[in-house]
């Protein structure tokens, strides 16, 4: 069985949680199958891990520039019909959305991450107001869905009316490592709060900085540190130092051999998205033993399970809340702690290939 994979997302990802998906479904098939072979086929790509993994791949990296996605989608759909008329996939798994239909007569498989760009369409601007467009006519040539949790599963099926039995729940996993020594080259003064990942939109970045900034709590014994995305905004700065928190609130910028480091050393890791189609980051908190306080919506609570502590992530008071009685109870951190060394357990990729792998057979 040669299950190919398409171009799509390593032609818009140069590192991200979907590409490294694939990149971990691709290594490991072949792996813990002898009958399976895989190939990536991504004629001209901008991702970083193709080329420092094992994957079988046809194609070449080249630098990223703005605006690739308008130059490299209709190159990489001609030369991948090129390729295709010349070899015979058993599985065509796409890697992302697309209007056009490549010609290939083996069953099709599409995964869908979340259904974000429906529900929240106000969030969004230029190139991904036609997300939902693209991954509706993805949605319709597919043979078979996979959906990374239960809830992007009930979104698809109520928003685009997919029929249940098109789509099999097959949960992510963390590739995190943890680190063997302390890869920090400046501690943080206090102890801190971590919050990881982009800061606008739904990530609901605003409603924390809110809780932070009315609690005294907090504010006395805390700093809070944000780790990844672009560095504060000018209208970030200018609201940060309006609520007074410009030594309190701190932007680190974090390779992956830090972060880590900086999950295991944080008080405890707070995640107040709306909307998340898994949340990968909680099992990178609980896998470092970092204990979580997460918003109650989309998948959240099916990841993290008993593992953390929940609140409204509209109610601003209930946040503060949450983590004001988190960090002062010794009890409740430790508890969160050990919770989540027991949850993260139930997540790996073995499961996940081996679920993915049993859809493949089951579609031939």
């Amino acid at each position: 069985m040669h299950i190919y994979f398409d171009y799509q997302i390593f032609a818009l990802q140069k590192v991200g949680g979907i590409s490294r998906y694939f990149v971990e479904l691709a290594s490991r098939l072949p792996g813990s199958f002898q009958d399976i072979k895989t190939t990536v086929l991504a004629p001209l790509h901008i991702n970083e891990y193709l080329e420092f993994s094992s994957v079988d791949t046809i194609g070449r990296r080249i630098p990223g520039f703005p605006g690739k996605h308008h130059f490299l989608r209709p190159i990489n759909f001609s030369l991948s019909r090129f390729l295709l008329s010349r070899i015979s996939p058993d599985i065509f798994h796409e890697t992302y959305y697309s209007a056009k239909s490549q010609s290939v007569s083996a069953p099709r498989v599409l995964t869908v991450y979340d259904m974000i760009h429906e529900c929240f369409p106000e969030q969004f601007r230029g190139p991904d107001l036609e997300i939902p467009t693209l991954k509706a006519a993805a949605v319709a040539r597919a043979d078979h869905i996979i959906t990374i949790s239960h809830k992007t599963r009930e979104d698809l099926i109520k928003i685009l009316a997919v029929p249940s039995e098109k789509i099999t729940v097959i949960p992510l996993a963390s590739s995190f490592k943890v680190a063997p020594e302390d890869c920090l080259t400046e501690r943080p003064a206090k102890p801190y709060i971590l919050y990881v990942g982009l800061r606008q939109g739904v990530k609901n970045f605003s409603t924390l900085l809110d809780a932070f900034a009315h609690s005294k709590v907090l504010q006395s014994d805390f700093d809070l540190l944000c780790v990844g995305g672009e560095n504060f905004t000018h209208s970030e700065m200018h609201t940060i130092q309006h609520m007074g928190l410009t030594e309190k609130v701190k932007h680190v910028r974090a390779s992956d051999a830090m972060l880590p480091t900086l999950y295991s050393q944080a008080t405890l890791f707070v995640y107040p998205s709306l909307y998340e189609g898994f949340g990968l980051p909680l099992l990178e908190a609980m896998r470092c033993g970092c204990p979580v306080v997460c918003s109650n919506t989309s998948s959240l609570p099916e990841i993290a399970g008993d593992a953390a502590l929940y609140f409204d992530p509209m109610n601003e008071a209930e946040l503060r809340t949450a983590l004001e009685q988190t960090v002062q109870s010794e009890t409740t951190l430790k508890d969160l702690q050990l919770r989540g060394y027991e949850r993260e357990q139930l997540f790996s990729w073995d499961r996940c290939v081996r679920q993915t792998t049993e859809l493949y057979r089951n579609l031939l």
